[in-house]
């Protein structure tokens, strides 16, 4: 699909909080993530391969709170290898090498399998209802076939709300707002299949990149995800909290819902909400997690 810049490097940027808050899930292996943050990108190919053959990639999941009420809301799907001896190493260093030796859509689709079964489970187990987001390269969108094949699978994915819309699923596309995607029209028709089948659509790292704005005006937003580094400067800088009340009454006046990533601490939390935002993403809330 023309206008859409293949590249993957960025899109787990976010993963990079500084704080160590109360756990969500139960701790990954945080030794085994330094170790292998260690290795250059060209031992990553022939890895990787036998990582997704052997499905040694698997999904973490951090929570996405309601900052009125710490409620969780949601969650987004974090791409993770795990190497035989168990040490797991989280997207940020290896994404990079995934895009450069063409894995990374085959990285996209076992993250999006997984977090559709784990739907699916949720469902089946009577669970509460949630929000999936899941993080998706622009090497994705441009291989509609395979957007298409998902779409059939998204059937599992139930919803929470609004509950008289059968068709509205639970799964929620994140496209990255640092990727510079030209063609719009290209995206949406290459996301019609998943857009029919009730899929929304989550910008991320809003106020990061190249076009925020017709991102809005042209593609079918639902969620907006506010750059974390502009996050950690609310409360301490006039102009940003300007900014960000901005966004978020111009959010709610195009009935979009915001996420604030990044939040450090629970005066931060309050901050952010104050100015509007209505949902929270960081350690502080929880660490990312297979449970």
């Amino acid at each position: 699909m023309r206008g859409v810049k293949k590249k993957g490097q960025r899109l787990y940027a976010k993963e990079a909080y500084t704080v160590s808050p109360r756990a969500f899930h139960p701790r990954l292996r945080t030794s085994g993530e330094r170790a292998e943050r260690a290795l250059p990108n060209e031992a990553w190919p022939d890895r990787l391969r036998a990582a997704l053959a052997e499905q040694r990639i698997r999904a973490a999941y951090q929570p996405i709170i309601a900052l009125a009420d710490a409620t969780i809301v949601a969650e987004e799907a974090l791409a993770r290898f795990v190497a035989t001896d168990g040490m797991v190493t989280p997207a940020g260093a290896f994404i990079e090498a995934a895009a450069a030796c063409d894995v990374i859509t085959a990285i996209d689709e076992v993250v999006l399998n997984q977090t559709l079964a784990r739907c699916s489970a949720r469902r089946t187990l009577g669970l509460p209802g949630r929000l999936h987001f899941v993080n998706v390269s622009t090497a994705l969108l441009a291989a509609p076939d395979r957007l298409t094949h998902l779409a059939a699978a998204v059937e599992v994915c139930g919803t929470p709300r609004p509950p008289d819309d059968p068709r509205w699923r639970s799964l929620v596309i994140e496209i990255t707002e640092r990727e510079l995607i030209t063609d719009h029209s290209g995206v949406i028709r290459a996301l019609r299949p998943l857009l029919d089948a009730g899929v929304r659509l989550a910008l991320d790292d809003f106020g990061s990149g190249y076009s925020s704005f017709l991102y809005l005006a042209d593609l079918p937003i639902a969620f907006l995800k506010i750059e974390q580094a502009l996050i950690a400067r609310v409360g301490q800088d006039r102009r940003v909290d300007i900014m960000v009340e901005a966004i978020a009454r111009m959010a709610t006046d195009l009935d979009i819902i915001t996420i604030a990533e990044g939040i450090e601490s629970a005066t931060s939390a309050t901050a952010v909400a104050a100015l509007g935002v209505l949902w929270g993403q960081s350690y502080h809330f929880g660490r990312p997690g297979w449970e």
